[in-house]
């Protein structure tokens, strides 16, 4: 079994932790494409049936048909390649399903993808430090939560005529972003234990009906007026004037 990662795991090691691709990924010319795909697949077939730690890079340059000195054009090593394709798989998962409709769908893959390639999962994510592997989660997620969250606007009544400020938007946005990566972050670090399916339907219990009633709050505070610079206003009765 492979343990998940420790509070430690995510320090960076000597040479620093290994971040990333920024997103979005630069442009790759044609000719170098068919060579990080060819790798990526090579790696996907080597797991199924050798752990990552056993994985060499002159076997995956054989199976993908290239030289090493072609692969180390590429990647650093066997980690760097099995980060490209974690993220890469992971983006994969979340861009395809960033709807409101198969948001759930496409999360509930996303968490059985991670549990089937487990070992490459968890040996990735300590190659990340913490911080990297947050906003990480947090810049694929937030785009599937921004359409979402657009999609439930252009229900309300009050969107023609008064739309939502952008910065109310934004927090709404961040809020649920960040509510979904923190459990996923806390699935990862408590071994995967609890069912994929039972979480997905958590959070999209949650999510079904607060989204809309978070909008139609900020939407209500648009239209009685702005309250920037009136830390003491009073919004809905729930809090009052500061003390001192």
């Amino acid at each position: 079994m492979v343990d998940p990662p420790r509070t430690d795991a995510f320090r960076p090691g000597p040479s620093g932790p290994i971040e990333p691709p920024e997103d979005p990924p630069a442009p790759e010319s044609p000719a170098r494409r068919p060579a990080r795909d060819a790798l990526g697949e090579a790696l996907k077939q080597t797991l199924a049936t050798t752990p990552l730690d056993k994985v060499t890079v002159a076997g995956l340059s054989r199976s993908a048909g290239i030289t090493r000195q072609a692969f180390y054009y590429h990647f650093l090593d066997v980690s760097d390649l099995a980060v490209w394709v974690f993220t890469n798989e992971v983006a994969s998962h979340i861009m395809k399903y960033r709807s409101r409709a198969e948001w759930a769908d496409g999360f509930l893959k996303l968490l059985l993808y991670m549990q089937e390639h487990r070992e490459q999962s968890y040996s990735v994510i300590r190659a990340l430090s913490s911080v990297s592997l947050e906003q990480f989660f947090f810049r694929h997620l937030r785009k599937m939560m921004t359409a979402i969250v657009h999609e439930v606007e252009q229900t309300l009544p009050f969107h023609a005529g008064q739309p939502l400020a952008r910065r109310d938007r934004d927090f709404v946005i961040d809020h649920y972003t960040l509510s979904v990566v923190g459990h996923l972050l806390h699935w990862l670090a408590t071994d995967m234990q609890q069912p994929p399916g039972e979480l997905v339907r958590n959070l999209r219990d949650i999510l079904d009906g607060s989204v809309r009633a978070s909008l139609e709050r900020f939407g209500h505070h648009d239209a009685d007026g702005p309250t920037t610079g009136d830390p003491d206003r009073c919004v809905e009765g729930t809090v009052g004037p500061r003390a001192g």
